[in-house]
């Protein structure tokens, strides 16, 4: 393949960003400090009504057995509510609460602030192609499943 090097470098940027940006997130908070799976559990279950743990999992690109603990802490901290199936007791549904609902803007406000404060080193229109380029590379992602 062409361009080893500039595959490796895209690699190691991807993972070195996303690194910086959850311990800058981290230092900056307090102890009640949400991971970004935890964010994105909440966001799944928001945004997806009343989601089987299993699919979760699969979101979450995580095993059932590895999302159980990640549900339990959610539920523990009041943020997520689990409910039996009403066609399969044995089947766990979730949904976020109020409280989940409040800590997961609030989250994502701060990750919002931020970002916007790292990201006026780049004008307009370099932050518009960087969006653009970033959704193609999801899109050929999600095109590959």
């Amino acid at each position: 393949m062409k361009n080893n090097k500039t595959i490796e470098q895209i690699i190691s940027l991807f993972f070195t960003t996303s690194r910086l940006i959850y311990k800058q997130s981290k230092e900056k908070d307090h102890p009640d400090f949400f991971s970004f799976l935890q964010l994105e559990t909440l966001g799944y279950v928001k945004d997806n009504k009343n989601p089987l743990m299993k699919e979760v999992a699969s979101f979450l690109s995580i095993t059932p057995p590895s999302a159980t603990p990640l549900i339990n802490k959610l539920a523990k901290l009041g943020m997520l509510e689990r409910c039996s199936d009403k066609n399969d007791r044995r089947a766990i549904r979730l949904s976020i609460t109020s409280k989940g609902q409040k800590m997961l803007e609030k989250e994502i406000k701060k990750i919002s602030i931020q970002m916007q404060k790292t990201l006026v080193i780049l004008d307009h229109k370099e932050q518009k192609n960087l969006a653009e380029i970033l959704q193609k590379v999801q899109r050929a992602y999600s095109d590959n499943q």
